[in-house]
């Protein structure tokens, strides 16, 4: 109330501006695509490993020689690192559109 009476009185020239919002859009949006990334790249890393090495005794199916199982390689390792280099970005916008209507 002191603003407007200011600005009418020609006082201190305060300026009268509504607060810059935001919607939560892009931010739910944000979010909801992080988490979705890291599921999946979870999902992927999960099946890949069992794939390779199983989840049970060596003489379930898979080869008692270690030097015959095929490990997953380094394009799990890509994989995850992409994954984790999206979710972090996507985490800093869905914080910052978040903050912004502090």
């Amino acid at each position: 109330m002191q603003a407007i009476s200011a600005a009418t009185a020609g006082e201190d020239r305060a300026t009268i501006a509504a607060p810059r919002k935001r919607s939560y859009l892009g931010a739910n949006v944000a979010t909801v695509l992080a988490i979705a990334i890291a599921a999946t790249a979870s999902w992927l890393t999960a099946m890949s490993l069992v794939e390779a090495y199983g989840i049970s005794a060596t003489h379930f199916g898979q080869s008692t020689d270690l030097a015959k199982r095929a490990g997953p390689g380094m394009e799990l390792v890509v994989l995850d690192a992409v994954a984790v280099l999206f979710v972090a970005v996507l985490a800093r916008v869905a914080w910052r559109g978040f903050r912004s209507n502090r």
